[in-house]
């Protein structure tokens, strides 16, 4: 049974100052794709996408209030408490395996990672056998995380399947901790827990209209050489993709009968095959967290810009790119190997998780008025921004016969589990 020692509140809100002048990046990417676009032709979103926001996470901090956006991690401690409290509850429902790996797909400032390790500390299983793997292509934002983490002995490592490899600091538990371009890169045969916070979202997507009953890939062309913009377009012609999903019986136009547009994750089924793969072979646990619904994905692609919702075919490279993630399509992708909970509501989660005694007991431990100021702030602030987000779960089905009699800690009633005689 998981126990939870004393644990001090830390500060609540993390102001990240955002890149000021990034009028050369929009100027050098726009560039870039006016000149393919006139010798290739229009491109697909999915690439504008990519090479959009690789420039993005490159070129300037865009996290928290000063930047453009601002994750639950860094509204409140208490968040990465019970991310962490639900992998351990079922690692520990898994037999308490050793050695693990914990994963976190794009880990931001690292400031989920640092509550994180902080409750591992707090807990009888604080002498774990565990290592940390960060799935980061920003290597600004590896240095970020690195410094966050009090990392000692950082060294960067060419030749290596990881790419930036140190030690976090002892009051992180002196875990090892390594970087990767990518979750392939990570060593296998180790059981893991993953982590995914709003990491989905920012994976290309591709964006489809029906025509005839055939899927027309709808493709991005200049609009104004001048001013730098950018529209869409309707594909002349079949392209690869439209032809690759025709195949895949998820997106048969035959199937969906009322949906005229939709948005196709193909990189994201990628990611989810692989990791249903890591969960089902060396036996892992996975909890997803992002924008999102239950079914396909119609017109959600968009940008933001200072907290601000702005034209997303404008100023590439220097705004941040999101689209709703399918949570059916990714159960649907991860297969009848894996057992999958919700989505729910992240609100939902955390008051299953009794995130309010938490809040209660870090209440009791706040050293003035101030602190305990920003701490209601925080829970308030995290409670509220719950509602638009959704939460997953994923085990492996062999620990189905240890869930029949047990509710899954954070879906409760949600459970999707079924008993197996």
């Amino acid at each position: 049974m998981l126990k939870l020692l004393k644990l001090q509140p830390r500060s609540i809100v993390r102001t990240i100052a955002t890149l000021q002048n990034n009028l050369p990046v929009q100027q050098n990417l726009t560039k870039y794709f006016q000149d393919k676009i006139r010798i290739n032709g229009p491109i697909t979103l999915a690439e504008y996408m990519r090479e959009s926001l690789k420039t993005y996470y490159n070129s300037g901090n865009v996290f928290g209030s000063d930047g453009d956006f601002i994750t639950s991690p860094e509204i409140s401690q208490l968040y990465g408490e019970m991310v962490m409290l639900w992998l351990l509850s079922l690692w520990e429902k898994a037999g308490c395996p050793s050695p693990v790996n914990l994963i976190e797909l794009g880990p931001g400032t690292g400031v989920m990672m640092t509550d994180m390790l902080r409750l591992l500390k707090q807990t009888q299983y604080s002498s774990l056998d565990l290592s940390i793997h960060m799935v980061e292509t920003s290597k600004k934002c590896s240095l970020e995380q690195a410094d966050k983490l009090g990392c000692s002995d950082l060294r960067t490592d060419s030749g290596k399947c990881y790419y930036q490899h140190g030690i976090t600091s002892e009051k992180y538990g002196m875990k090892e901790i390594f970087w990767y371009e990518s979750i392939d890169d990570i060593p296998r045969n180790t059981f893991s827990l993953i982590v995914a916070q709003e990491f989905f979202d920012a994976l290309p997507v591709h964006k489809f209209r029906k025509i005839n009953e055939k899927w027309r890939e709808i493709v991005i062309d200049i609009e104004n050489d001048i001013s730098g913009t950018f529209r869409y377009v309707l594909s002349k012609t079949s392209t690869t993709t439209s032809n690759l999903i025709s195949t895949i019986d998820y997106y048969k136009c035959s199937n969906l009968k009322n949906v005229n547009e939709i948005e196709v994750g193909l990189d994201a089924a990628i990611v989810m095959q692989k990791l249903s793969e890591r969960i089902i072979l060396d036996g892992g646990i996975f909890l997803c967290i992002d924008y999102g619904q239950d079914k396909p994905i119609i017109d959600t692609f968009r940008a933001f810009s200072g907290h601000q919702q702005v034209n997303p075919l404008h100023k590439p490279g220097t705004v941040d790119l999101t689209a709703d993630v399918d949570f059916n399509r990714l159960k649907n992708v991860a297969g009848t190997d894996v057992l999958a909970f919700g989505p729910i509501g992240q609100n939902i989660f955390l008051e299953n998780m009794m995130i309010n005694l938490r809040y209660q007991n870090l209440l009791t431990l706040t050293k003035n008025e101030k602190e305990a100021t920003s701490l209601t702030f925080g829970y308030n602030k995290l409670m509220e921004m719950g509602k638009k987000f959704k939460i997953m779960g994923m085990v492996p089905a062999t620990m189905a016969p240890l869930l029949n009699d047990f509710p899954v800690s954070g879906f409760g009633l949600y459970n999707s589990t079924k008993k197996i005689e």
